[in-house]
């Protein structure tokens, strides 16, 4: 909208595909089809798209009356959250990366925990025969 109303001002209400990919940054004369079709989905243009040319005649731009001093503080504004998103994500993405890590140890940990239990249930079943003919001497020495 920023760049539409610089070119506007410059009486030019033609916008070549060409400029708009550069401004926008993106990739392909279809993709920028896309989002001028969505525009004026959500009337924010009001334009004619001519394909076969590659330009758009714009007739209207809806939306507020922004001073180029609020769009850039505006601008700054949006880099700023984007910047304070990329940042979360990034120290989410660590944390769910350190989580799974320990998850997977306490795993490995459960697993070993509890074979050793069951070697010690195992220990203790073969034990069981001798400590309960060991007790019963011990009774009759007691009698």
């Amino acid at each position: 909208k920023q760049w539409y109303q610089r070119r506007v001002r410059g009486n030019k209400r033609v916008l070549k595909y060409s400029d708009m990919l550069v401004e926008t940054g993106l990739s392909s004369s279809r993709d920028l089809e896309q989002v001028i079709i969505q525009s004026i989905q959500h009337n924010v243009l009001d334009c004619k798209i001519d394909e076969a040319n590659e330009q758009v005649f714009v007739n209207q731009i809806s939306g507020y009356n922004v001073t180029a001093e609020q769009q850039d503080y505006l601008l700054d504004s949006l880099a700023k959250w984007s910047e304070s998103c990329r940042t979360i994500t990034e120290s989410m993405q660590a944390d769910v990366n350190n989580a799974t890590c320990k998850l997977k140890t306490n795993v490995k940990e459960t697993v070993e925990f509890q074979k050793a239990v069951e070697a010690a249930k195992a220990s203790v079943k073969k034990e069981k025969p001798h400590r309960e003919a060991s007790s019963a001497k011990s009774r009759k020495r007691l009698a």
